[in-house]
């Protein structure tokens, strides 16, 4: 009579024990890309509030440039009537600004208590701004892509001056001299969206002008 040994199992823990390392490094492998997609998240965040952060800083050097153009020429065009969209472009067509409403004068926006922060419904100016071929201002076309809006306002503030003064000895007797003027302080804030990505950055800045020193018109 002949008896068979079995071999003891061996063949099926090791089908076993492969299995459970397959499971670890399947886990493993979920975890690691788990942790990369986050992090790639992270950083398109950060990105996209940096691309925000900069474009709003960029915009309130445009708001100051215009603002100066503005009161260099009294309002730009004396035939812009009021609650008038007027388009400006600069040394090339690559980019247009729009004044929104009262474009004959909107350096003249009064605002001793300040501003409110801008929005697609309330703005003096936006950039960049979509016109269409008639050349009329595209607002659904504007708010779809990453635009800055802009409000601005601002009070006239008198500017400290000095004063000298020069004695002649025991004559008391002197002579004088004091300076001063008066400046136009705005605040110019801005918001810069990007609907396209969710993202939003809001700056504010004072600029001041100082009266009579108006360049030369660039939009007559």
């Amino acid at each position: 009579m002949k008896i068979w040994k079995h071999g003891g199992g061996e063949g099926g823990f090791v089908m076993v024990a492969s299995l459970l390392i397959l499971l670890v490094l399947t886990m493993l492998g979920i975890a690691v890309n788990q942790n990369s997609e986050i992090e790639w998240r992270i950083a398109m965040n950060d990105r996209a509030y940096k691309d925000a952060f900069y474009n709003a800083d960029a915009a309130t050097e445009l708001a100051s440039e215009t603002l100066e153009q503005s009161v260099a020429c009294l309002g730009f065009r004396a035939n812009t009537p009021d609650n008038a969209v007027m388009r400006m472009r600069g040394s090339s067509t690559s980019y247009d600004l729009a004044v929104m409403g009262n474009a004959l004068g909107f350096w003249r926006n009064y605002a001793p208590n300040g501003i409110a922060i801008p929005k697609d419904t309330d703005r003096a100016i936006v950039f960049p701004a979509v016109f269409n071929a008639a050349g009329n201002f595209d607002d659904t076309a504007t708010n779809s892509q990453p635009h800055s809006n802009i409000l601005l306002g601002g009070n006239t503030r008198l500017t400290q001056g000095s004063a000298l003064q020069m004695a002649a000895g025991y004559e008391g007797v002197g002579k004088g001299m004091g300076s001063g003027g008066a400046t136009l302080v705005y605040d110019i804030n801005v918001q810069h969206t990007n609907p396209r990505n969710g993202s939003q950055s809001v700056i504010c800045v004072q600029y001041g002008h100082i009266l009579g020193s108006s360049g030369a018109c660039n939009y007559p």
